[in-house]
């Protein structure tokens, strides 16, 4: 019989989260041909995960997280550095079947906040999907983690004579890689980069896998053209809101 691992769920096509893998939940992980698994967490990987990685040839990016406690001056249960490395993992389809590991559950409140998700469903989601780990510290976190502080991708909707189709939220043109979004074209700005991001060291001694640690030799950058397509509905979604409310705010004006 096939095991999920404990809290498992699936956040977006190709995303999975849960708490914790042991070697039970390694035949129905096998299922979803994973690419990659993120794991935040103080503890690096056991030597069962570790080595279930290398027969499957999936990668681990291990975000390895600081000691913490709570106080007025380091309120932030994840570091900014861990986040935008696990953003740019998240937000880059060729990692793709990825499972996230966060013991916290905290970090999927992020996605949520980047998903311009209610605060009130993302609260409510974080306690679903926790379950009895719950707790307000954690909560608090989630409620004041300013995306604003990270590097991510901008997108903009461009109005374009191109026709494009109100039934089919994203489409691409006939003559161009361009994308449109109910006839108008999608221009999406480069984020400019933040931080260090995880360079590739082999964990195996076949090197048939790999395992990743933090370096601060490079950089974590987000690449518009591995975005999935999800980052870029919502945000068109968003984009859209905001040009109706500034034009009712014109309207209201007149």
């Amino acid at each position: 019989m096939l095991a999920p691992p404990e809290l498992f769920g699936i956040v977006e096509e190709g995303i999975y989260r849960c708490t914790e893998i042991d070697p039970l939940n390694f035949p129905f992980l096998q299922t979803l041909s994973l690419n990659t698994i993120l794991l935040i967490s103080r503890q690096k990987p056991s030597p069962a995960v570790e080595l279930f990685a290398t027969e499957n040839e999936i990668s681990i990016a291990h975000m390895q997280l600081p000691q913490w406690q709570m106080s007025e001056e380091d309120w932030k249960l994840l570091p900014d550095n861990i986040v935008q490395n696990c953003l740019a993992y998240v937000l880059n389809m060729t990692h793709y079947p990825i499972l996230i590991i966060d013991l916290s559950c905290t970090f999927i409140g992020v996605l949520r906040k980047l998903q311009h998700w209610n605060l009130s469903s993302i609260i409510n989601e974080y306690r679903e999907m926790s379950f009895d780990r719950s707790q307000y510290l954690y909560q608090v976190y989630i409620e004041m983690v300013d995306l604003k502080t990270f590097s991510i991708p901008k997108v903009k909707l461009i109005r374009s004579n191109v026709a494009g189709s109100e039934e089919s939220y994203l489409k691409s043109s006939e003559t161009s890689k361009d994308l449109y979004y109910k006839g108008w074209k999608i221009e999406i700005e480069e984020a400019k980069d933040f931080a260090v991001c995880p360079s590739l060291i082999k964990s195996a001694n076949d090197g048939s896998s790999f395992f990743l640690r933090l370096t601060t030799q490079s950089r974590s950058r987000i690449h518009i053209t591995t975005l999935p397509m999800w980052f870029i509905t919502y945000e068109c979604m968003w984009y859209e809101d905001k040009l109706a409310f500034a034009g009712e705010k014109r309207t209201n004006k007149v």
